[in-house]
């Protein structure tokens, strides 16, 4: 169960979906309620979003693409802040946490000890 968890979350395609979530999709939400932005305008942007983040995910694990995708799209961010923690990031961390918790305490059991037999 503890495997499959993993290897299910780290499939490109979940990878890509979450961070566009986590980057995108929560922030441009209050963006679609107050300018009316279309359900379909929306599903437009977030199929967009998700390809994006899939393709700069695919950098990951060669350090020379990596580092172009980052030096090229940092010329466009100059003048930005830089990352800091906030009351949201640090959110963010204390749910990962927890939830990384629990996955390992699924590590090494089975489906008869998670689920006491019952579930088919």
């Amino acid at each position: 169960m503890y495997e499959r968890t993993i290897d299910k979350g780290l499939a490109i395609n979940n990878v890509a979906k979450a961070l566009a979530y986590f980057v995108f999709r929560e922030i441009i939400e209050d963006v679609h309620a107050e300018y009316n932005i279309s359900q379909e305008e929306m599903m437009a942007m977030n199929k967009k979003a998700v390809n994006r983040a899939a393709a700069f995910l695919e950098c990951i694990g060669d350090d020379e693409k990596l580092a172009t995708v980052a030096n090229l799209y940092s010329l466009q961010t100059t003048g930005w802040d830089n990352p800091r923690e906030t009351a949201d990031t640090r959110q963010f961390h204390k749910l990962i946490n927890e939830f990384t918790d629990v996955l390992q305490s699924i590590k090494g059991k089975t489906n008869s000890e998670l689920y006491g037999g019952t579930r088919k």
